[in-house]
This record gives structure tokens, sequence and C-alpha cells, in this order.
């Protein structure tokens, strides 16, 4: 009895071998099937057909769901097909809309999957970023198409939402263990110049336009306007924050100085007190300057001919 008790735990012993490498083997097979339909999925994708090469890379995240350059690829494919929706109707825009969505939540399954592959990482996230850049030109264009000011004010929060999610993204992106300096200086612009762009819509609404001077203080001291001047506020000084990490990055970045000097022209613009608006003045000339001077710099070097090493004899 001792045994057989024996030889039948050796048997079952060599099933669950058997068992695991039927397995093993079997995972291979789908990780190699996978690996085609990308390959496939890419040739048709760079061919233009789009449709079809999406095909390849839905099943390749059918056949192999732990892949993440299949997740990634049917992202792109998605991108393209909503980019490609023709048409302002409604029914139009809300297909849009949801297969945006759908091809943020591909890449959020690429990028739980990519490990430390800086490559997808980088590639996710910054798709993911543009995918909400997309969203917010298509809500900044149905709000300039609204009449009804309840109507704007209501795309404007859905509009404060998808841009604080593209800034979410991008400090992502700057902030990701694969990040180079390069890539967060531009993170970190970027999100800056929107800011800027956040506080110009508001002291361009409120210029006066028998005022001499474009860079007058704007009125909005009265009960209607103060909400506006506390977001222009809050934009211009979030707006130098991130310029300031920009600058740490690459201290001769020099879009960055010039966005530096145009939101100390904004806090210009907000300020009352005339000895304030003066220093302002001052910092953002002094900015300008400098940054002129770099770029000056610059150009002078790109265009000094290259040293040709001599030859050896």
């Amino acid at each position: 009895m001792k045994i057989f008790r024996n030889l039948t735990s050796a048997l079952t012993l060599a099933a669950i071998v058997a068992v695991a490498m039927l397995n093993a083997g079997c995972e291979y097979a789908k990780k190699v099937i996978a690996k085609d339909k990308v390959n496939q999925g890419a040739i048709l994708y760079n061919q233009g057909h789009t449709k079809r090469a999406q095909e390849f890379f839905k099943g390749a995240t059918e056949t192999d769901p732990d892949s993440p350059i299949a997740w990634l690829y049917y992202g792109a494919t998605l991108v393209k097909e909503y980019q490609d929706v023709e048409g302002n109707k409604e029914e139009d825009e809300k297909k849009k809309e949801e297969i945006a969505n759908q091809a943020i939540d591909i890449y959020k399954r690429a990028l739980s999957l990519a490990k430390n592959n800086c490559v997808i990482i980088d590639n996710a996230v910054l798709s993911i970023a543009t995918i909400y850049d997309d969203l917010k030109s298509e809500e900044e264009r149905r709000k300039r198409m609204q009449e009804r000011v309840e109507g704007q004010r209501e795309i404007q929060r859905r509009i404060d939402v998808i841009e604080a999610e593209w800034r979410n993204w991008m400090q992502q992106r700057a902030e990701n263990q694969c990040a180079k300096r390069e890539d967060k200086a531009t993170a970190y612009y970027s999100i800056a110049v929107r800011y800027w762009k956040c506080s110009s819509d508001e002291t361009v609404r409120y210029r006066d336009k028998t005022a001499k001077d474009p860079l007058h203080y704007r009125n909005m001291d009265y009960k209607d306007a103060l909400p506006d001047k506390q977001r222009a506020e809050a934009c211009v000084a979030n707006g130098l924050e991130y310029i300031e990490k920009a600058l740490r990055e690459d201290p001769e970045y020099v879009d960055a100085m010039l966005y530096e000097g145009l939101l100390y022209r904004e806090r210009q613009m907000l300020t009352k007190e005339e000895s304030k608006r003066k220093e302002l003045d001052q910092m953002a000339v002094k900015i300008y300057e400098k940054a002129s001077a770099l770029q000056k710099k610059k150009g002078e070097a790109a265009d000094q001919p290259q040293q040709q090493a001599a030859p050896k004899g």
C-alpha cells in the first residue's frame, strides 16, 4: 500500500508538472500570436487602414491582455477614430466624447501594465493629456456657439474639469520616474502657458478700449466682476509657480522666460497701486531683456560653422 501511495504521489506530481508546462507553452503561444497581430496592425495603421488595424490591435489585447504595447496601439486607433468624427450634430459630439473616453481608459490600461518601460509610460501619459486637450477644444467651440449665459457657464464648468485633468496628466509626465529634464521643463512650461491664458482671457475682457495704456489697471472691483478677478489672480500665481519649475529644470529656457514676463504683465494689469505697478513693469522689462540677450547668444552660437577636426597625418 505504501508503494501504491508513493506511486500515486509521483503520478500526481508528474501530472501537475505536465499541466504547468502545457500552460506555460500555451501562454507563450498566446504572446507570439498577440505580437503577430500587433505587427500586422502596425503595418495596416501605417498604410492608413485605421479601422482594420484597430481589429488586429483589439484582437491582440484579447489574446494577451497583459501586453501594454497592444493596448497602446489600440488606443492610438481610437484617437484617430474620434478625430475623424465629422459634423456638429449632438449625436456626433456624444459619439466623439464616448470614443475619446474609451481611448483614455485604454491608455490607462497600457500604463498600468508598462512597469518600467519608459517609452510606453511617456506615450500613454502624453496621449491621455492630448485627448483632454482635444476635449477642451471641443467644449470651447460649444461655448462660442452657445448664446445663453447660463449655458456658457455650464460649459465653462466642464472646461475647468477637463483642464484640471489635462494639468494632472501633464504633471504626471513631468514627475514620473522616466521623465528627462527636457520633458519636465516642457511639461511645466505648457501648464504655465495655460495659466497665463486663463488670466489673459479675463484681462482682455475687462480692457478699457478708450485707455491709451494697453497695460492699464483692469477695474474688476465691483461685485459681478470680483470672481473673474480672483480667477485671474489665482491663474497668475499658479502660472508663475510652474514657470519657476520649468526654469529650475532649464535655466536657459527662453520661451519660459518670456512667459514669466507676460505673467508679471498680467499681475500688473490686476494691480491698482501705482508704485507696485511700476515695480512689476520693471521686472517684466528686465526679464524680457535677459531673454532677448540669451536668444541672441544662442542664435550667434548656432550660426557659427562647426570646426572640423584636423586630419591625422
